[in-house]
């Protein structure tokens, strides 16, 4: 419905009324209740509605009237802009107060009751106004007569508006909204701050003698595959009343308020989402329900869901869409479950609020497991302390503050009572980042009250006095191991004590217990609530934090910190078509790009991280051998008869069918494969039928076995070696290479070469930058490794060798590496052997970025075979899911688009490649050990120098990177450093490679 009406005047406001900074917050709302698929009548108020915009909360200085969309957020419509802050609030923590300038929003729009609702409400029927989701808090008037005030942003709040509506013909709507108030303080979330009506507004009549609000909970007993069921609707009063179920496959039909033997079920799991159609009816009103029939609960240190042990192979997802920012496409949420079930994710939390509804509905129906977290974080409070600190944060924090605890309590009490009729919900997470006290305990203990059939986990809970399951951030892989094997060090409870302390809790020394008295957290079931920092080219070591899921029971997996870059589509000042973050919007206060750290790009583009964890959180482990493959079936509850299987003996080229045996879960066998020359081995299974988002052949996993030798022995030795020829003006011609008088190489055949030369360095990736525990990217450009000079020492032929001995040197520094390169050729190419020693003297604490070798040659080279690892990005401790073959690609889909421009594009193992495009004909490498092959259209320094992708320029070259050795990517834009096996220490390294000019 659209506005008809562009009203000349606003409601008139007390100057003293500061109802944005009440506490509690919220004014005449409804108790909170469930979302409930009811025949009872509904209108939506979504479209086009009135807008003035202005910067005081007491409406004084509103502009004129214009149109502006709802659902949306008026920053991505053209008033004020959206900012980016991580930690710290944009405004002076003044709690429970905010500034004079406070953007506001005033929407308005008329309102007609349909004429049919008439005759309901003559029976008693009541109209309710619904808004899901209003940031930051509004206050509301039809007709000029105030209804009530929101709290909570990403809550539902309900307003009964049956008097206010109850005569004939048009109503003026008006709705206030505020961008900061006394929510903004509990609502510090580590996303864009945008405000306005982002989620639908409707209208819904509530009959007499209706359903209210209904709660079920559907139980199943693993030991004898039996279910239970017990429905409970209420009125608007919050009194029950009696209704009928009916689940037609069950034959159910029975009363609700009693508990109903369901007999033998489905059981519902991510792996089998298995629903039941139910109804539950009054004369008045029928509500559908989806039943989902399972038990969760917490044994010991053992997670379990219909009996079994779950490991979450899941994600952190915000909602986020580069156009129109936290307002939700619907489609969203159905993409964003698919791209998820088809890369084996199986959970998901919702950080750090509830997520539009329809989201929990696709995780009902396709099967992902769900902590539904609370709209509550307090991260500000902190911002300007070190670890235990902070003079005023602790103390004032909400969690120990007697003034916010009814304002919590009852926003966690609504969010629960919305979602607690999900089978995917397996847990309720009262926040995030928010320290514990007093109120927290309320909260949790508000969430058990509500509903006591889900456990309760809460991160900052570290103890774990109060959760139900212990959970960390970030921990390490040696920290994690700790904690599953109950052994913690004297350094690791110091750490976690100082973590208690920062929260502002007077912890002593041994406040996470001994060894001989643990805290209550190491008797239960442990889940990384973040780990594997995904920001641009990340996370690393997913395989060992993964590993550690097979070998410990405690420990039940976690989520990767995110799902989805938050990049907003904007024009930087040249023009440029970019994915803004923190600062391109004029924001004084912002934390960059800290908000583009997701497994998807901002167009829900799977990046490499994503297919990383595809391979890692496979729920069939593939272990390939010479003329075998062991096969881990690490399904909870599924055999393997939904998967095939097949196998390649020629890297690729040919497939044949492999039988896989039914594998029960939890089980491992060896399969032996047919006969071949075992130099590539390759196995991958795939789906045998559609199941929900995933198609039929899907590949679930994928893995192989190269033979190193046998690969290397398929490479023919260089024969009918030429000898090196000097000319006049001291340049070389070696075969088809031609040198300059410094030994640089500046031609092969008819292609130019204008550099080329020994490298140590490569483009900083994010989890090395300055805001980061590992900020590799000042230590290296301080000592100049991103502007290396050369310096020749020596050109001079040996035999059938040009040797090219040079100096890597660093401005200011007794810093570098020796280069000695023997060039070989024939008639048609050129083989280089390079040995780079870096100085004795190297620091030992940093690493080097790459040790390698660069090449730029002409531009148009834009179609790239390589035989190598694909078809995906690689690095030390990434890669996860590439395999050997030969792959095709164009050069711009060599490119990973990452939002702020860093390394990208390493294909790993690479023993040839062949470049070619337009009329300049092409090149072949080849490696025969395997090199790391990068191609580009643009330079490292370009990589190095810009600040959005939308910005690289391409600037006619084709540029090649070889790199005998890359330093991992880790994880320490928020995570751990990379592990000691992927750190690249300073040391001497000798490859090959060869170039072959190809004719055009």
């Amino acid at each position: 419905m659209t506005s008809t009406a562009a009203p000349d005047a606003v409601p008139a406001t007390d100057p003293a009324d500061h109802w944005w900074e009440e506490l509690p917050a919220g004014q005449g709302r409804l108790r909170g209740r469930a979302h409930l698929h009811s025949d009872a009548p509904t209108l939506s108020l979504d479209g086009t509605w009135d807008f003035r915009y202005g910067t005081r909360a007491d409406g004084i200085d509103l502009g004129e009237s214009a149109p502006i969309e709802v659902p949306g957020m008026w920053q991505l419509q053209g008033y004020g802009a959206p900012q980016y802050t991580n930690v710290v609030y944009p405004i002076p923590r003044d709690d429970p107060y905010v500034p004079d300038e406070n953007p506001t929003g005033h929407y308005s729009r008329t309102v007609t009751v349909p004429a049919q609702w008439n005759a309901s409400l003559a029976d008693g029927a009541r109209i309710v106004l619904r808004f899901q989701g209003v940031d930051s808090a509004a206050k509301v008037w039809i007709d000029g007569i105030e209804i009530g005030v929101t709290t909570g942003s990403r809550l539902t709040q309900e307003f009964d508006v049956t008097d206010a509506l109850g005569s004939e013909g048009e109503h003026l709507l008006d709705v206030r909204v505020v961008q900061w108030s006394v929510n903004t303080y509990v609502e510090d979330q580590d996303m864009w701050w945008a405000s306005g009506i982002f989620r639908s507004v409707d209208l819904l009549l509530r009959p007499a003698g209706g359903i209210h609000d209904l709660e079920h909970v559907a139980d199943f007993d693993p030991a004898t595959g039996a279910g239970t069921l017990r429905v409970t609707a209420y009125d608007q009063e919050g009194t029950e009343v009696e209704a009928t179920v009916e689940v037609p496959d069950l034959g159910i039909s029975a009363t609700t308020g009693t508990e109903i033997d369901a007999g033998q079920v489905r059981p519902w799991s991510a792996e089998d989402p298995h629903l039941y159609d139910a109804t539950v009816s009054t004369g008045a009103e029928t509500v559908r329900l989806r039943l989902g029939f399972r038990r969760v609960e917490v044994d010991g240190e053992i997670f379990r869901v219909n009996g079994e042990r779950i490991v979450f192979r899941g994600v952190n997802r915000h909602e986020a869409d580069p156009v129109v920012g936290r307002t939700q496409h619907l489609a969203n949420q159905d993409l964003d479950v698919a791209l998820m079930k088809q890369h084996n994710l199986n959970a998901v939390r919702t950080s750090h609020y509830p997520p539009h509804q329809r989201f929990l509905e696709v995780c009902d129906e396709a099967g992902l497991y769900v902590i539904c977290e609370g709209d509550f974080e307090t991260h500000g409070f902190h911002a300007d302390s070190t670890w235990g600190e902070d003079p005023t944060g602790a103390a004032e924090r909400p969690a120990d503050n007697p003034m916010y605890e009814e304002l919590l309590v009852e926003r966690t009490e609504r969010f629960v009572l919305r979602d607690r009729n999900h089978a995917s919900i397996v847990m309720w997470s009262i926040g995030n980042e928010a320290a514990t006290g007093t109120v927290t305990d309320a909260m949790i203990a508000a969430v058990r009250e509500v509903d006591p059939t889900r456990p309760v986990i809460y991160e900052q809970d570290y103890r774990c006095d109060h959760s139900d399951v212990f959970s960390l951030m970030y921990s390490s892989i040696d920290e994690s191991t700790q904690i599953g094997r109950r052994e913690l060090s004297d350094e690791y409870r110091t750490k976690l004590v100082h973590m208690l302390r920062h929260q502002g809790v007077d912890a002593p020394d041994d406040g996470f217990g001994t060894a001989e008295d643990p805290a209550p957290a190491l008797s239960k079931p442990f889940l990384w609530i973040e780990y594997a920092h995904a920001m641009g080219n990340g996370a690393g070591s997913l395989k060992e934090y993964m590993e550690l899921t097979h070998e410990y029971p405690a420990l039940h997996g976690g989520f990767i910190w995110e799902w989805i870059d938050h990049g907003l589509e904007t024009t930087d000042t040249e023009g440029n078509r970019i994915y803004g973050y923190g600062g391109d919007f004029g924001e004084r206060l912002h934390d960059s790009n800290f908000v583009a750290d997701g497994l998807v790009l901002p167009d829900r583009t799977p990046s490499p991280a994503l297919l990383d964890a595809k391979h890692h959180y496979s729920p069939v482990g593939l272990e390939v051998t010479p003329g075998s493959v062991r096969i881990h079936n690490r399904y909870a509850f599924s055999d393997l008869t939904h998967l095939r299987a097949e196998v390649s003996l020629d890297s690729q080229h040919t497939w044949q069918e492999l039988q896989l045996p039914t594998l029960a879960a939890g089980e491992s066998t060896d399969v032996a494969l047919p006969a071949g020359d075992g130099t590539v081995t390759t196995v991958r299974l795939l789906t045998r039928d559609p199941a929900g988002p995933v198609p039929a052949d899907h590949v679930v996993v994928a893995a192989d076995h190269v033979d190193a030798e046998k690969r290397r022995a398929s490479v023919p030795e260089l024969e009918g070696a030429v000898t090196p020829e000097r000319s006049e003006d001291g340049s070389w011609q070696l075969g088809p290479a031609r040198f300059d008088d410094l030994g640089r190489l500046v031609s092969i055949g008819d292609l130019e070469v204008e550099q080329s030369y020994a490298d140590l360095y490569r483009a900083p990736v994010d989890n090395e930058r300055a805001r980061t525990r590992y900020p590799l990217e000042a230590r290296w450009k301080r000592i100049g490794l991103d502007g290396a000079r050369r310096r020749t020492v020596g050109v001079a032929a040996d035999g059938d060798q040009l040797v090219v001995r040079t100096r890597l040197g660093l401005d200011g520094s007794k810093l570098g590496a020796d280069v000695v390169e023997r060039w070989r050729g024939t008639g048609q190419q050129v083989e280089a052997e390079v040995t780079i020693t870096p100085v004795d003297f190297w620091p030992k604490d940093l690493p080097l970025p790459r040790i390698g070798w660069t090449l730029s040659l002409p531009g148009g080279l834009d179609q790239v075979e390589y035989e190598g690892y694909g078809p995906h990005e690689t690095y030390p401790d990434t890669g996860g899911g590439t395999t050997f073959a030969t792959w095709e690609s164009s050069l711009q889909d060599l490119q990973v688009p990452y939002v702020f421009p860093q390394e990208n594009g390493n294909r790993a193992g690479v023993v040839r490649a062949v470049l070619r495009g337009g009329a300049t004909g092409g090149l072949e490498l080849q490696a025969p050990d395997g090199l790391g092959l990068a191609v580009r259209p643009w330079s490292t320094t370009e990589l190095d120098q810009k600040l959005h992708d939308g910005a690289l320029r391409a600037d006619g070259r084709t540029w090649v990177t070889l790199s005998a050795a890359l330093h991992g990517v880790g994880s320490a834009a928020c995570g751990p450093l990379p592990l000691d096996q992927y750190v690249l220490s300073a040391h001497e390294e000798t490859f090959t490679f060869r170039l072959r000019p190809l004719d055009s």
